[in-house]
């Protein structure tokens, strides 16, 4: 009995040998099992049409100009909604499966909350009433240089200059506007105090969420990417050198990596043990999926691959200009 409790000790203790060593010599590996049980996508649990757009997650953001009126719809009919004004709450009365809501004059941040009383589920939209364009004055907007946009490419609508701003104040600027991006990541990284100015498509930030579950589900677990480039000035983007048109100054681009080591460059995703432009070709591979980022007009765009250098390390550029374009491969 002595010697079969013995072999039964020996063998539980190689199984555990093994299981551990498999575990360091594959911590990417044994992370993917974990990492699908750890993310969550956020996906909105009931139908909600702001505008002539579906919202996509339960939390989501609108822009609108002052004075304009938002236009809610669903097939849910028992839903609720209320809008937060200053430090109060308003209830917003649904009609017939219809809500609608005019926005105030005062630009700003303005949250609306609606509830599907079947489910309690919630879907919480910001709403930012919009700067005015109009209010610039020699590039400049109540202090912060902007700079002139350019005439629109070709005469194309996605090149048009846009009609206001985001406006961006240390109260709202960790507004999470989806499930795992903030509007901060998307600041121009110019130099300058508050309030600044933001412009943001609603298409990138769902094409980036998009991405982001795609990056999860093979296996590389990530709350967030690291935004190194979001919204640029028409100013900045001159002062860096870019070409005038560049997406970014439209609200539709962004640069992106990984970093869940939080080492300020792209982690090792492809598992080789280097960092270098191989990690950003991986995320490329990820992203260049048809079937995921490009099954709407809306989502179509560029992807780019960029190397590092001696001031940021490989990342990938990710726009949805609305006609297809790679480069850097």
């Amino acid at each position: 009995m002595t010697k079969l409790n013995d072999l039964y000790k020996g063998r539980t203790t190689l199984a555990l040998l093994m299981i551990v060593a498999i575990w360091v010599l594959s911590p990417k590996q044994a992370h993917a099992v974990t990492q699908t049980k750890d993310y969550q996508s956020g996906k909105a649990s009931f139908d909600l049409n702001v505008n002539n757009k579906n919202i996509p997650y339960e939390l989501f953001f609108q822009t609108i100009m002052p004075g304009q009126t938002l236009q809610m719809s669903s097939n849910r009919k028992e839903l609720v909604s209320r809008v937060e004004l200053g430090k109060g709450w308003q209830d917003l009365n649904w009609r017939n499966g219809l809500l609608e809501w005019k926005a105030p004059k005062t630009p700003g941040l303005y949250r609306i909350e609606t509830m599907d009383k079947d489910s309690d589920q919630k879907i919480t939209l910001s709403v930012f009433v919009l700067r005015p364009a109009s209010e610039m004055k020699n590039g400049v907007l109540n202090g912060y240089k902007i700079g002139n946009y350019p005439k629109p490419l070709k005469g194309l609508d996605a090149y048009a200059a846009p009609e206001g701003f985001i406006e961006v104040t240390p109260k709202n600027k960790s507004t999470r506007i989806t499930p795992h991006f903030t509007l901060e990541q998307f600041l121009c990284k110019q130099a300058g105090g508050y309030p600044k100015y933001v412009v943001l498509k609603q298409n990138l930030l769902e094409n980036l969420e998009n991405l982001l579950t795609d990056v999860n589900r093979k296996g590389i677990r990530a709350d967030s990417f690291v935004i190194m480039s979001g919204y640029r000035t028409p100013a900045y983007n001159k002062a860096i050198g870019n070409v005038a048109n560049s997406r970014h100054i439209y609200g539709d681009a962004s640069d992106i990596y990984i970093d869940s080591r939080k080492s300020g460059i792209m982690d090792d995703i492809n598992g080789d043990g280097k960092i270098n432009k191989d990690d950003a070709h991986y995320l490329y591979s990820v992203a260049n999926n048809h079937a995921i980022h490009d099954h709407r007009d809306d989502l179509v765009g560029g992807i780019g691959v960029y190397k590092a250098n001696a001031v940021h390390g490989p990342f990938v550029h990710v726009d949805v200009r609305g006609t297809r374009a790679r480069w850097g491969i």
